[in-house]
């Protein structure tokens, strides 16, 4: 059609001028994170690798700062190439819509662009004048007002701003006092016995079979322990008065019957529910 050679122009030319908007970005991102890199020395990261200490060490063709400036570099150019692949892949792809781009900056383009195009195959007296209208309409058209000049002034801008600012760090051997090992060394690390799995329990209960060592007596707590550990279990030495009442007994005759010291003992009553309360953990 007529106006199909200027839409082929105007597209050349503004895909020009966004391909070079892209590769601003992608050089403004990257300046970017390298500044933050050198900022706060993130060139440690890099020595957690396995070999890089001993490579950086042992190599004599730089000087070591200048390799960890290599390194960071390095680093901020790998983040850089992830981060575009990863935006190609989640964002949808667009074509360049540059018939959308015109009706929508220009207004005497507007619907004539797009039914010029949805009707170029159709040739009569209503759509040649169509045809005629819309390629006046492109070629007094300014196609510069919707190039991104302003878009990659400022891009550039920015991308000239963190290169100066490199530029500065590098040659003052400047950061911040802020370093991966400095973070890694106000992290607390837990105690050998709790890492390998070896530490027993700190807060254990006061007896081994759970009751409660506590009891209220006229208003005061009062602590007592019941030590089952100690090994003398249940025995048959008991006091004379109370072998005398077990003897009386009609139970008393059983041979075999062992009896537990702790119940020949005068104890207070506030003792008898934790004394229960022991007897019946062990009997479980």
């Amino acid at each position: 059609m007529f106006f199909e050679p200027v839409l082929v122009k105007y597209k050349t030319y503004l895909k020009r001028y966004y391909g070079f908007l892209r590769l601003l970005i992608i050089a403004e991102r990257f300046t970017f994170l390298f500044l933050l890199m050198i900022l706060f020395n993130a060139y440690e990261f890099a020595y957690f690798l396995p070999g890089i200490a001993t490579f950086s060490k042992t190599q004599n063709y730089i000087d070591p700062y200048r390799f960890n400036i290599i390194l960071m570099a390095v680093g901020a150019v790998i983040i850089t190439f992830f981060a575009v692949v990863c935006d190609k892949l989640l964002r949808k792809k667009g074509e360049f819509n540059l018939i959308s781009l015109l009706e929508r900056n220009f207004p005497g383009l507007r619907t004539k662009l797009g039914t010029a195009c949805d009707n170029k195959q159709n040739f009569n007296v209503v759509t040649n004048k169509l045809f005629l209208d819309v390629l006046k309409e492109l070629i007094g058209i300014d196609i510069k007002k919707i190039a991104p000049l302003r878009q990659i002034l400022r891009t550039f801008v920015i991308f000239l701003l963190f290169s100066g600012l490199i530029v500065f760090c590098v040659a003052e051997d400047f950061s911040f006092d802020i370093s991966p090992s400095q973070l890694k060394e106000k992290i607390p690390d837990l105690p050998a016995g709790k890492a390998a799995g070896e530490m027993e329990n700190e807060t254990v209960d006061e007896t081994e079979y759970g009751v409660e060592a506590v009891i209220i007596k006229n208003g005061e707590q009062i602590e007592m322990e019941i030590n089952p550990s100690l090994g003398l279990g249940f025995t048959n030495q008991v006091d004379s008065e109370t072998a005398n009442e077990l003897n009386g007994s009609p139970n008393g005759s059983k041979k075999g019957f062992r009896y537990s010291q702790s119940y020949s003992e005068e104890l207070p009553e506030e003792y008898e529910p934790l004394i229960k309360q022991y007897f019946e953990k062990l009997s479980s």
